[in-house]
Protein backbone atom coordinates (compact mmCIF):
# COMPACT_ATOMS: atom_id res chain seq x y z
CA UNK A 1 0.00 0.00 0.00
CA UNK A 2 3.03 2.35 0.88
CA UNK A 3 4.61 1.18 -2.57
CA UNK A 4 1.57 2.31 -4.47
CA UNK A 5 1.29 6.08 -2.50
CA UNK A 6 5.03 6.41 -3.00
CA UNK A 7 4.49 5.90 -6.98
CA UNK A 8 1.46 7.94 -7.39
CA UNK A 9 3.46 10.67 -5.37
CA UNK A 10 6.11 10.54 -8.05
CA UNK A 11 3.94 10.67 -10.45
CA UNK A 12 2.23 13.95 -9.48
CA UNK A 13 5.57 15.25 -8.67
CA UNK A 14 6.59 14.57 -12.43
CA UNK A 15 3.60 15.89 -14.53
CA UNK A 16 3.63 19.60 -12.61
CA UNK A 17 7.36 19.47 -13.45
CA UNK A 18 6.26 18.91 -16.74
CA UNK A 19 3.45 21.25 -17.10
CA UNK A 20 5.94 23.99 -15.34
CA UNK A 21 8.58 23.60 -18.22
CA UNK A 22 5.51 23.41 -21.10
CA UNK A 23 4.65 27.27 -19.58
CA UNK A 24 8.23 28.13 -19.47
CA UNK A 25 8.97 27.10 -23.03
CA UNK A 26 5.91 29.27 -23.73
CA UNK A 27 7.20 31.80 -22.11
CA UNK A 28 10.67 31.98 -23.60
CA UNK A 29 9.35 31.79 -27.26
CA UNK A 30 9.27 35.19 -29.11
CA UNK A 31 6.34 37.12 -29.27
CA UNK A 32 5.56 39.29 -32.66
CA UNK A 33 4.20 42.47 -31.91
CA UNK A 34 0.69 42.81 -33.96
CA UNK A 35 2.37 46.19 -35.86
CA UNK A 36 5.55 43.83 -37.36
CA UNK A 37 2.85 41.06 -39.14
CA UNK A 38 2.88 41.97 -42.83
CA UNK A 39 0.75 44.41 -44.40
CA UNK A 40 -1.49 41.80 -46.16
CA UNK A 41 -2.13 40.30 -42.92
CA UNK A 42 -2.53 43.36 -40.78
CA UNK A 43 -5.31 44.21 -44.09
CA UNK A 44 -7.04 40.62 -43.26
CA UNK A 45 -7.94 41.17 -39.74
CA UNK A 46 -8.95 44.80 -40.01
CA UNK A 47 -11.57 43.53 -43.12
CA UNK A 48 -13.29 41.54 -39.97
CA UNK A 49 -13.93 45.40 -38.26
CA UNK A 50 -16.83 47.12 -39.99
CA UNK A 51 -14.98 50.54 -42.35
CA UNK A 52 -15.32 52.68 -39.44
CA UNK A 53 -13.72 50.47 -36.66
CA UNK A 54 -11.29 50.03 -39.50
CA UNK A 55 -10.36 53.32 -40.10
CA UNK A 56 -9.89 54.41 -36.55
CA UNK A 57 -6.98 52.25 -36.31
CA UNK A 58 -5.44 55.04 -38.30
CA UNK A 59 -4.33 57.33 -35.20
CA UNK A 60 -2.40 54.31 -33.56
CA UNK A 61 0.75 55.09 -36.12
CA UNK A 62 2.44 55.79 -39.13
CA UNK A 63 2.08 52.24 -40.12
CA UNK A 64 -1.16 52.10 -39.09
CA UNK A 65 -2.25 55.24 -40.85
CA UNK A 66 -2.21 53.08 -44.07
CA UNK A 67 -3.28 49.69 -43.27
CA UNK A 68 -7.53 50.48 -43.71
CA UNK A 69 -6.80 51.30 -47.09
CA UNK A 70 -6.63 47.70 -47.98
CA UNK A 71 -9.71 46.65 -46.29
CA UNK A 72 -11.75 44.32 -48.79
CA UNK A 73 -15.04 44.66 -46.70
CA UNK A 74 -17.06 47.92 -47.31
CA UNK A 75 -20.25 47.94 -45.91
CA UNK A 76 -22.00 52.02 -46.17
CA UNK A 77 -25.27 52.46 -44.04
CA UNK A 78 -26.18 54.45 -41.24
CA UNK A 79 -24.72 52.52 -38.82
CA UNK A 80 -21.23 52.61 -40.24
CA UNK A 81 -21.31 55.91 -41.33
CA UNK A 82 -22.33 57.78 -37.52
CA UNK A 83 -19.52 56.19 -35.54
CA UNK A 84 -16.99 57.97 -33.62
CA UNK A 85 -14.09 58.30 -36.36
CA UNK A 86 -16.68 60.68 -38.33
CA UNK A 87 -19.31 62.25 -35.30
CA UNK A 88 -18.49 65.73 -34.47
CA UNK A 89 -19.84 67.54 -31.70
CA UNK A 90 -22.85 68.47 -32.79
CA UNK A 91 -24.18 65.54 -34.82
CA UNK A 92 -26.88 63.25 -33.39
CA UNK A 93 -27.87 59.79 -34.22
CA UNK A 94 -29.37 60.42 -38.10
CA UNK A 95 -27.12 61.07 -41.29
CA UNK A 96 -28.70 63.15 -43.68
CA UNK A 97 -28.09 62.76 -47.77
CA UNK A 98 -25.48 64.98 -47.78
CA UNK A 99 -23.66 63.31 -44.66
CA UNK A 100 -24.05 60.44 -46.00
CA UNK A 101 -22.62 61.26 -49.46
CA UNK A 102 -19.70 63.28 -48.36
CA UNK A 103 -18.72 60.45 -45.55
CA UNK A 104 -18.99 57.94 -48.66
CA UNK A 105 -17.21 59.81 -51.09
CA UNK A 106 -14.26 60.42 -48.53
CA UNK A 107 -13.44 57.04 -47.44
CA UNK A 108 -13.53 55.40 -51.09
CA UNK A 109 -11.27 58.42 -52.24
CA UNK A 110 -8.76 57.38 -49.77
CA UNK A 111 -9.42 53.45 -50.26
CA UNK A 112 -6.96 51.41 -52.33
CA UNK A 113 -9.29 50.34 -54.88
CA UNK A 114 -8.00 46.75 -55.14
CA UNK A 115 -9.18 43.28 -53.74
CA UNK A 116 -12.69 44.17 -52.27
CA UNK A 117 -14.73 41.30 -52.10
CA UNK A 118 -17.87 42.63 -50.26
CA UNK A 119 -19.45 46.49 -51.63
CA UNK A 120 -22.97 47.40 -49.88
CA UNK A 121 -24.54 50.86 -50.14
CA UNK A 122 -27.71 50.91 -48.13
CA UNK A 123 -29.10 54.65 -47.30
CA UNK A 124 -32.39 56.40 -48.52
CA UNK A 125 -31.36 58.22 -51.97
CA UNK A 126 -32.81 58.86 -55.38
CA UNK A 127 -31.94 59.57 -59.08
CA UNK A 128 -31.43 63.16 -57.64
CA UNK A 129 -28.13 61.41 -56.03
CA UNK A 130 -26.74 59.75 -59.31
CA UNK A 131 -23.58 61.51 -59.90
CA UNK A 132 -22.33 59.96 -56.75
CA UNK A 133 -23.86 56.88 -56.91
CA UNK A 134 -22.46 56.15 -60.48
CA UNK A 135 -19.46 56.53 -59.15
CA UNK A 136 -19.61 54.40 -55.94
CA UNK A 137 -20.95 51.89 -58.67
CA UNK A 138 -17.80 52.54 -60.77
CA UNK A 139 -15.57 52.06 -57.88
CA UNK A 140 -17.20 48.81 -57.59
CA UNK A 141 -16.41 47.81 -61.01
CA UNK A 142 -12.85 49.32 -60.93
CA UNK A 143 -11.71 47.40 -57.83
CA UNK A 144 -13.33 44.66 -59.04
CA UNK A 145 -15.98 43.58 -56.47
CA UNK A 146 -17.25 40.48 -55.95
CA UNK A 147 -20.63 41.42 -54.23
CA UNK A 148 -22.27 44.28 -54.62
CA UNK A 149 -25.31 45.67 -52.49
CA UNK A 150 -27.18 48.71 -53.56
CA UNK A 151 -30.54 49.15 -51.30
CA UNK A 152 -32.03 52.59 -51.75
CA UNK A 153 -34.73 52.33 -49.92
CA UNK A 154 -33.84 53.45 -46.75
CA UNK A 155 -34.59 50.26 -44.89
CA UNK A 156 -38.30 50.60 -45.50
CA UNK A 157 -38.91 47.02 -47.39
CA UNK A 158 -41.00 45.83 -44.83
CA UNK A 159 -43.29 48.98 -45.72
CA UNK A 160 -43.21 47.91 -49.89
CA UNK A 161 -45.78 44.79 -48.60
CA UNK A 162 -48.18 46.75 -46.35
CA UNK A 163 -48.23 49.74 -49.55
CA UNK A 164 -48.99 46.59 -51.77
CA UNK A 165 -51.74 44.63 -49.65
CA UNK A 166 -53.37 47.97 -48.90
CA UNK A 167 -52.84 49.72 -51.97
CA UNK A 168 -51.41 52.57 -50.97
CA UNK A 169 -49.60 54.86 -53.22
CA UNK A 170 -46.71 57.17 -52.13
CA UNK A 171 -45.14 60.08 -53.87
CA UNK A 172 -42.05 58.55 -55.02
CA UNK A 173 -39.15 60.29 -55.98
CA UNK A 174 -37.67 58.95 -59.50
CA UNK A 175 -35.72 55.80 -58.33
CA UNK A 176 -31.47 55.84 -59.56
CA UNK A 177 -30.89 54.46 -62.80
CA UNK A 178 -28.08 52.45 -63.08
CA UNK A 179 -25.32 53.30 -64.97
CA UNK A 180 -25.00 51.20 -68.31
CA UNK A 181 -21.24 50.45 -67.60
CA UNK A 182 -22.23 47.69 -64.96
CA UNK A 183 -23.44 44.99 -67.85
CA UNK A 184 -20.47 45.21 -70.28
CA UNK A 185 -18.90 42.03 -70.32
CA UNK A 186 -15.45 43.16 -68.85
CA UNK A 187 -17.16 45.53 -66.19
CA UNK A 188 -19.56 42.40 -64.49
CA UNK A 189 -17.42 39.72 -65.37
CA UNK A 190 -16.39 39.22 -61.50
CA UNK A 191 -19.58 39.67 -59.88
CA UNK A 192 -20.66 36.59 -58.32
CA UNK A 193 -23.33 38.59 -55.71
CA UNK A 194 -25.83 41.22 -57.22
CA UNK A 195 -28.63 42.08 -54.87
CA UNK A 196 -30.82 45.28 -56.13
CA UNK A 197 -33.26 47.50 -54.15
CA UNK A 198 -35.47 50.90 -55.40
CA UNK A 199 -33.34 51.42 -58.56
CA UNK A 200 -34.27 51.29 -62.17
CA UNK A 201 -32.53 48.77 -64.58
CA UNK A 202 -32.62 49.04 -67.90
CA UNK A 203 -29.98 46.48 -70.12
CA UNK A 204 -27.71 47.81 -72.97
CA UNK A 205 -28.93 46.05 -76.01
CA UNK A 206 -25.48 43.83 -76.30
CA UNK A 207 -25.80 42.59 -72.60
CA UNK A 208 -24.23 39.25 -72.90
CA UNK A 209 -25.00 38.30 -69.36
CA UNK A 210 -22.36 38.49 -66.03
CA UNK A 211 -20.06 35.58 -66.82
CA UNK A 212 -19.82 34.40 -63.41
CA UNK A 213 -22.76 35.62 -61.14
CA UNK A 214 -24.36 33.08 -58.84
CA UNK A 215 -27.07 35.32 -57.11
CA UNK A 216 -29.33 37.85 -57.90
CA UNK A 217 -31.76 39.85 -55.89
CA UNK A 218 -34.37 42.03 -57.46
CA UNK A 219 -36.24 43.78 -54.98
CA UNK A 220 -38.66 47.11 -55.68
CA UNK A 221 -36.83 47.08 -59.09
CA UNK A 222 -37.94 49.05 -62.37
CA UNK A 223 -37.24 46.31 -64.67
CA UNK A 224 -39.48 44.86 -67.81
CA UNK A 225 -40.59 41.41 -68.59
CA UNK A 226 -37.99 41.37 -71.21
CA UNK A 227 -34.99 41.99 -69.23
CA UNK A 228 -35.89 39.74 -66.74
CA UNK A 229 -36.41 36.80 -69.29
CA UNK A 230 -32.46 38.22 -70.85
CA UNK A 231 -31.15 38.04 -67.65
CA UNK A 232 -32.35 34.45 -66.31
CA UNK A 233 -30.99 33.39 -70.15
CA UNK A 234 -27.70 35.01 -70.33
CA UNK A 235 -26.51 34.85 -66.53
CA UNK A 236 -25.65 30.91 -67.57
CA UNK A 237 -23.80 30.49 -63.91
CA UNK A 238 -26.99 31.71 -61.93
CA UNK A 239 -28.01 29.62 -59.15
CA UNK A 240 -30.14 31.73 -57.00
CA UNK A 241 -32.76 34.48 -58.40
CA UNK A 242 -35.14 36.57 -55.80
CA UNK A 243 -37.38 38.94 -57.85
CA UNK A 244 -39.97 40.82 -55.33
CA UNK A 245 -42.54 44.25 -55.07
CA UNK A 246 -41.36 44.27 -59.27
CA UNK A 247 -44.41 46.26 -60.24
CA UNK A 248 -43.58 46.34 -63.94
CA UNK A 249 -43.49 42.53 -64.19
CA UNK A 250 -46.02 40.45 -65.49
CA UNK A 251 -44.84 37.59 -66.85
CA UNK A 252 -40.82 35.00 -65.52
CA UNK A 253 -40.63 33.44 -68.30
CA UNK A 254 -37.20 31.14 -69.30
CA UNK A 255 -37.32 29.44 -72.60
CA UNK A 256 -33.59 28.33 -72.59
CA UNK A 257 -33.00 25.25 -70.49
CA UNK A 258 -30.83 26.02 -67.75
CA UNK A 259 -29.33 23.27 -65.41
CA UNK A 260 -27.65 25.56 -62.87
CA UNK A 261 -30.64 27.67 -61.44
CA UNK A 262 -31.32 25.65 -58.21
CA UNK A 263 -33.53 28.13 -56.35
CA UNK A 264 -36.18 30.64 -57.79
CA UNK A 265 -37.94 33.01 -54.98
CA UNK A 266 -40.98 35.17 -56.26
CA UNK A 267 -42.22 37.70 -53.49
CA UNK A 268 -45.34 40.20 -54.15
CA UNK A 269 -44.73 41.13 -58.15
CA UNK A 270 -48.75 42.70 -58.16
CA UNK A 271 -48.76 42.42 -61.99
CA UNK A 272 -47.62 38.78 -62.21
CA UNK A 273 -49.82 36.41 -64.25
CA UNK A 274 -47.68 33.92 -65.18
CA UNK A 275 -43.97 31.32 -64.54
CA UNK A 276 -43.14 29.67 -66.91
CA UNK A 277 -39.67 28.14 -66.85
CA UNK A 278 -37.82 25.21 -69.26
CA UNK A 279 -34.89 24.65 -66.35
CA UNK A 280 -34.49 22.53 -63.58
CA UNK A 281 -34.66 24.15 -60.08
CA UNK A 282 -34.88 22.06 -57.34
CA UNK A 283 -36.68 24.67 -54.52
CA UNK A 284 -39.53 27.21 -55.45
CA UNK A 285 -40.97 29.70 -52.82
CA UNK A 286 -43.73 31.96 -54.24
CA UNK A 287 -45.91 34.32 -52.25
CA UNK A 288 -48.32 36.23 -54.51
CA UNK A 289 -51.96 36.38 -56.26
CA UNK A 290 -52.49 32.82 -57.72
CA UNK A 291 -51.07 32.29 -61.10
CA UNK A 292 -50.62 29.22 -63.64
CA UNK A 293 -46.86 27.53 -62.68
CA UNK A 294 -45.41 25.83 -66.49
CA UNK A 295 -42.55 24.01 -65.69
CA UNK A 296 -40.41 21.81 -68.27
CA UNK A 297 -41.48 18.17 -68.54
CA UNK A 298 -38.13 17.23 -66.72
CA UNK A 299 -38.65 19.19 -63.91
CA UNK A 300 -36.24 18.25 -60.72
CA UNK A 301 -38.42 20.72 -58.32
CA UNK A 302 -38.03 18.81 -55.25
CA UNK A 303 -39.41 21.65 -52.76
CA UNK A 304 -41.77 24.18 -53.18
CA UNK A 305 -43.69 26.57 -50.91
CA UNK A 306 -46.40 28.86 -52.22
CA UNK A 307 -48.52 31.44 -50.24
CA UNK A 308 -51.81 32.60 -52.39
CA UNK A 309 -52.75 36.02 -50.40
CA UNK A 310 -56.39 35.67 -51.65
CA UNK A 311 -58.76 33.31 -51.04
CA UNK A 312 -58.46 29.53 -52.68
CA UNK A 313 -59.29 26.52 -51.85
CA UNK A 314 -56.01 24.38 -50.74
CA UNK A 315 -57.26 21.01 -51.51
CA UNK A 316 -58.90 21.82 -54.76
CA UNK A 317 -55.76 23.61 -55.60
CA UNK A 318 -54.11 20.38 -54.92
CA UNK A 319 -55.62 18.13 -56.94
CA UNK A 320 -56.16 20.27 -59.91
CA UNK A 321 -53.68 23.58 -60.09
CA UNK A 322 -50.60 21.43 -59.52
CA UNK A 323 -49.23 20.40 -63.23
CA UNK A 324 -48.88 17.02 -63.89
CA UNK A 325 -45.07 17.42 -64.50
CA UNK A 326 -43.51 17.09 -60.85
CA UNK A 327 -42.22 13.68 -60.55
CA UNK A 328 -39.72 14.78 -58.22
CA UNK A 329 -41.61 16.76 -56.00
CA UNK A 330 -40.43 15.95 -52.06
CA UNK A 331 -41.68 18.42 -50.03
CA UNK A 332 -44.61 20.45 -50.31
CA UNK A 333 -45.92 23.85 -48.20
CA UNK A 334 -48.96 25.33 -49.27
CA UNK A 335 -51.18 28.55 -47.36
CA UNK A 336 -54.72 29.09 -48.48
CA UNK A 337 -57.58 30.70 -47.14
CA UNK A 338 -61.02 29.73 -47.55
CA UNK A 339 -64.33 30.57 -47.40
CA UNK A 340 -66.13 28.23 -49.40
CA UNK A 341 -66.09 24.16 -49.97
CA UNK A 342 -65.53 23.31 -53.34
CA UNK A 343 -66.64 19.67 -54.52
CA UNK A 344 -63.23 17.68 -55.68
CA UNK A 345 -63.13 15.64 -58.74
CA UNK A 346 -63.10 11.82 -58.76
CA UNK A 347 -59.99 11.57 -59.76
CA UNK A 348 -56.69 13.39 -59.72
CA UNK A 349 -52.68 13.50 -59.65
CA UNK A 350 -51.29 11.99 -57.46
CA UNK A 351 -47.89 12.88 -55.38
CA UNK A 352 -46.04 9.31 -55.67
CA UNK A 353 -42.67 11.25 -54.41
CA UNK A 354 -44.24 13.49 -51.76
CA UNK A 355 -42.67 12.85 -48.12
CA UNK A 356 -43.61 16.42 -46.63
CA UNK A 357 -46.38 17.77 -46.44
CA UNK A 358 -47.52 21.26 -44.83
CA UNK A 359 -50.65 23.02 -45.17
CA UNK A 360 -51.76 26.30 -43.79
CA UNK A 361 -55.59 26.82 -43.63
CA UNK A 362 -57.43 30.43 -42.69
CA UNK A 363 -60.39 29.41 -42.39
CA UNK A 364 -63.47 32.21 -42.18
CA UNK A 365 -66.90 32.24 -41.99
CA UNK A 366 -69.80 32.61 -39.41
CA UNK A 367 -71.11 29.84 -36.94
CA UNK A 368 -71.90 28.26 -40.54
CA UNK A 369 -68.88 28.02 -42.07
CA UNK A 370 -69.10 26.56 -45.61
CA UNK A 371 -66.09 24.87 -45.57
CA UNK A 372 -65.47 20.83 -44.20
CA UNK A 373 -61.89 19.67 -43.09
CA UNK A 374 -62.87 16.17 -43.06
CA UNK A 375 -62.68 16.61 -47.34
CA UNK A 376 -58.72 16.62 -46.17
CA UNK A 377 -59.08 13.32 -45.44
CA UNK A 378 -58.59 13.07 -49.13
CA UNK A 379 -54.38 13.69 -48.78
CA UNK A 380 -54.03 10.39 -47.35
CA UNK A 381 -55.16 9.66 -51.45
CA UNK A 382 -53.31 11.64 -53.29
CA UNK A 383 -50.29 11.31 -51.47
CA UNK A 384 -50.07 7.65 -50.84
CA UNK A 385 -46.14 7.86 -49.78
CA UNK A 386 -46.36 10.89 -47.54
CA UNK A 387 -44.49 10.38 -44.20
CA UNK A 388 -44.80 13.79 -42.51
CA UNK A 389 -48.27 15.99 -42.64
CA UNK A 390 -48.33 19.31 -41.09
CA UNK A 391 -51.99 20.73 -40.58
CA UNK A 392 -51.86 24.30 -39.41
CA UNK A 393 -54.50 26.08 -38.99
CA UNK A 394 -56.28 29.69 -38.14
CA UNK A 395 -60.42 28.99 -37.09
CA UNK A 396 -61.39 32.80 -37.94
CA UNK A 397 -65.14 32.24 -37.29
CA UNK A 398 -67.32 31.41 -34.09
CA UNK A 399 -67.99 27.65 -34.42
CA UNK A 400 -68.52 26.39 -30.53
CA UNK A 401 -66.52 23.32 -29.84
CA UNK A 402 -67.86 20.09 -30.09
CA UNK A 403 -69.74 18.13 -27.62
CA UNK A 404 -72.24 14.76 -27.63
CA UNK A 405 -75.14 16.65 -27.54
CA UNK A 406 -74.32 17.98 -31.31
CA UNK A 407 -74.62 14.66 -32.96
CA UNK A 408 -72.84 11.73 -33.98
CA UNK A 409 -69.32 12.05 -35.20
CA UNK A 410 -69.22 11.38 -39.30
CA UNK A 411 -66.52 8.60 -40.20
CA UNK A 412 -65.56 7.97 -43.56
CA UNK A 413 -64.05 4.73 -44.61
CA UNK A 414 -60.80 4.43 -43.32
CA UNK A 415 -58.03 4.94 -46.48
CA UNK A 416 -55.22 2.79 -44.93
CA UNK A 417 -51.81 4.54 -45.56
CA UNK A 418 -48.38 2.95 -44.56
CA UNK A 419 -46.24 5.35 -44.90
CA UNK A 420 -47.99 8.78 -42.17
CA UNK A 421 -45.05 8.08 -39.69
CA UNK A 422 -45.77 11.88 -37.79
CA UNK A 423 -48.28 14.94 -37.57
CA UNK A 424 -48.59 17.21 -36.15
CA UNK A 425 -52.18 19.49 -35.85
CA UNK A 426 -51.95 23.35 -34.35
CA UNK A 427 -54.59 25.69 -34.41
CA UNK A 428 -57.06 22.78 -32.81
CA UNK A 429 -60.23 24.68 -31.37
CA UNK A 430 -61.85 21.11 -30.80
CA UNK A 431 -64.57 21.73 -33.44
CA UNK A 432 -66.40 18.89 -34.79
CA UNK A 433 -64.59 18.37 -38.29
CA UNK A 434 -61.21 19.03 -36.74
CA UNK A 435 -62.29 15.88 -34.47
CA UNK A 436 -63.60 13.79 -37.42
CA UNK A 437 -60.71 14.57 -39.32
CA UNK A 438 -57.98 14.07 -36.50
CA UNK A 439 -60.16 10.59 -35.83
CA UNK A 440 -59.72 9.64 -39.79
CA UNK A 441 -56.00 10.03 -39.94
CA UNK A 442 -55.28 8.21 -36.44
CA UNK A 443 -57.54 5.42 -37.97
CA UNK A 444 -56.20 5.32 -41.30
CA UNK A 445 -52.44 5.62 -40.54
CA UNK A 446 -51.49 2.16 -40.14
CA UNK A 447 -47.61 2.79 -38.96
CA UNK A 448 -48.62 6.25 -37.56
CA UNK A 449 -45.86 7.03 -34.55
CA UNK A 450 -46.54 10.06 -33.27
CA UNK A 451 -49.29 12.83 -33.31
CA UNK A 452 -48.84 16.03 -31.92
CA UNK A 453 -51.89 18.36 -31.25
CA UNK A 454 -51.85 21.54 -29.87
CA UNK A 455 -54.31 24.66 -29.88
CA UNK A 456 -51.89 27.41 -30.22
CA UNK A 457 -52.35 28.97 -33.32
CA UNK A 458 -48.65 28.77 -35.82
CA UNK A 459 -49.61 30.67 -38.41
CA UNK A 460 -47.42 34.13 -39.16
CA UNK A 461 -50.17 35.65 -40.92
CA UNK A 462 -52.37 35.84 -37.53
CA UNK A 463 -51.68 38.81 -35.86
CA UNK A 464 -50.07 38.44 -32.13
CA UNK A 465 -52.80 39.76 -30.53
CA UNK A 466 -55.48 37.89 -32.55
CA UNK A 467 -53.13 34.93 -31.23
CA UNK A 468 -53.20 35.52 -27.51
CA UNK A 469 -56.84 36.18 -27.70
CA UNK A 470 -57.50 33.08 -29.64
CA UNK A 471 -55.03 30.68 -27.75
CA UNK A 472 -56.19 31.54 -24.50
CA UNK A 473 -60.14 31.64 -25.11
CA UNK A 474 -59.77 28.48 -26.92
CA UNK A 475 -57.22 26.69 -25.16
CA UNK A 476 -58.99 24.56 -22.90
CA UNK A 477 -61.86 23.61 -25.16
CA UNK A 478 -59.20 22.42 -27.78
CA UNK A 479 -57.37 20.60 -25.22
CA UNK A 480 -60.39 19.40 -23.30
CA UNK A 481 -61.76 18.15 -26.90
CA UNK A 482 -58.91 16.51 -28.14
CA UNK A 483 -58.28 14.55 -24.78
CA UNK A 484 -61.61 13.26 -24.34
CA UNK A 485 -62.67 12.22 -28.16
CA UNK A 486 -59.27 11.86 -29.98
CA UNK A 487 -56.93 9.96 -26.96
CA UNK A 488 -59.65 7.83 -25.85
CA UNK A 489 -60.19 6.72 -29.64
CA UNK A 490 -55.85 5.72 -29.69
CA UNK A 491 -55.39 2.38 -29.04
CA UNK A 492 -51.18 2.68 -29.76
CA UNK A 493 -50.33 5.52 -27.69
CA UNK A 494 -49.36 7.94 -30.15
CA UNK A 495 -51.49 10.84 -29.52
CA UNK A 496 -49.95 13.71 -27.77
CA UNK A 497 -52.31 16.82 -26.64
CA UNK A 498 -49.72 19.67 -25.99
CA UNK A 499 -50.28 21.94 -22.85
CA UNK A 500 -48.97 25.28 -23.48
CA UNK A 501 -48.16 28.20 -21.43
CA UNK A 502 -48.63 31.90 -21.38
CA UNK A 503 -46.77 34.81 -20.29
CA UNK A 504 -49.98 36.90 -19.64
CA UNK A 505 -53.25 36.83 -18.23
CA UNK A 506 -54.80 34.09 -15.69
CA UNK A 507 -53.09 30.81 -15.21
CA UNK A 508 -54.41 28.14 -17.20
CA UNK A 509 -55.89 26.32 -14.71
CA UNK A 510 -58.01 29.36 -13.48
CA UNK A 511 -60.21 28.58 -16.15
CA UNK A 512 -60.46 24.19 -15.02
CA UNK A 513 -61.30 25.73 -11.80
CA UNK A 514 -64.18 28.22 -12.95
CA UNK A 515 -65.91 24.88 -14.67
CA UNK A 516 -64.13 23.56 -17.61
CA UNK A 517 -66.06 24.63 -21.21
CA UNK A 518 -68.66 26.69 -19.28
CA UNK A 519 -65.61 28.43 -17.51
CA UNK A 520 -63.61 29.15 -20.87
CA UNK A 521 -66.82 30.55 -21.88
CA UNK A 522 -67.17 33.15 -18.79
CA UNK A 523 -63.74 33.73 -19.88
CA UNK A 524 -64.07 34.45 -23.20
CA UNK A 525 -66.87 36.63 -22.56
CA UNK A 526 -64.43 39.11 -20.37
CA UNK A 527 -61.85 38.68 -22.77
CA UNK A 528 -63.81 39.67 -25.56
CA UNK A 529 -65.18 42.87 -24.03
CA UNK A 530 -61.92 43.73 -22.70
CA UNK A 531 -60.81 43.64 -26.93
CA UNK A 532 -63.81 45.85 -27.45
CA UNK A 533 -62.22 48.57 -25.61
CA UNK A 534 -63.85 47.93 -21.84
CA UNK A 535 -61.52 48.42 -18.93
CA UNK A 536 -60.74 45.70 -16.44
CA UNK A 537 -61.86 47.44 -12.74
CA UNK A 538 -58.60 46.84 -10.68
CA UNK A 539 -58.65 47.14 -6.94
CA UNK A 540 -55.83 48.57 -5.98
CA UNK A 541 -54.10 48.31 -3.01
CA UNK A 542 -55.19 50.79 -0.38
CA UNK A 543 -58.44 49.29 -1.32
CA UNK A 544 -58.24 45.89 -0.30
CA UNK A 545 -56.30 46.99 2.45
CA UNK A 546 -59.55 48.92 3.20
CA UNK A 547 -61.78 46.13 2.59
CA UNK A 548 -59.55 43.48 4.61
CA UNK A 549 -58.99 46.05 7.66
CA UNK A 550 -63.37 46.50 7.43
CA UNK A 551 -63.29 42.41 7.38
CA UNK A 552 -60.84 42.04 10.52
CA UNK A 553 -62.93 44.43 11.97
CA UNK A 554 -66.27 43.28 11.61
CA UNK A 555 -65.50 39.73 12.86
CA UNK A 556 -63.84 41.59 16.01
CA UNK A 557 -66.74 42.77 16.79
CA UNK A 558 -69.14 39.73 16.13
CA UNK A 559 -66.80 37.87 18.69
CA UNK A 560 -66.84 40.28 21.17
Amino acid sequence: MKGMLHRHKNMKRNSKQHLHGAIAKRREAPEVPLCNLPLEILSQILSRLPISDAIRTSVLSRKWKYVWRGHTNLTFDSATMRRYYFKGPTESGIVSDKEFIARVNTVLHQHSGLGVEHMEVKHMLNNKHGDHVDGWVNFAIASKTKELIIDLSGGHKMSLSSDLLYGIQRVREEPYHLPSQLFSADNGSCLRFLDLTSVFLQLPADFNGFMNLKNLTLVDVGITDEDVQCMLSRCNRLEFFEIAYCRLVTGIRMPHPSKQLKHLLVDRCPLLQVIELNCSPTALVYTGNMVPFIFASTSKLTNICIKFLTSHPCLYYMVTGFPSTLPSLETLTLHCAEVERTVLPRTSFKFTNLRHLSLELVLSGDEERETDLLDYGYLLEVAPFMETLELHMWMNCRRKPYRKEDGELRIHPPHQHAHLKSVRISGFFGQKDQVELALHILRSSVVLKKMEITPRVEISDCAESAKRYYQRTEYVDGHKVATEFVCKADHRNVVDVVRASFSWGPPLDYVHRTGGVQGASQLRGSLSRLLKGGQMRTVTRSKRRKLSFKKHKTSAQRMC
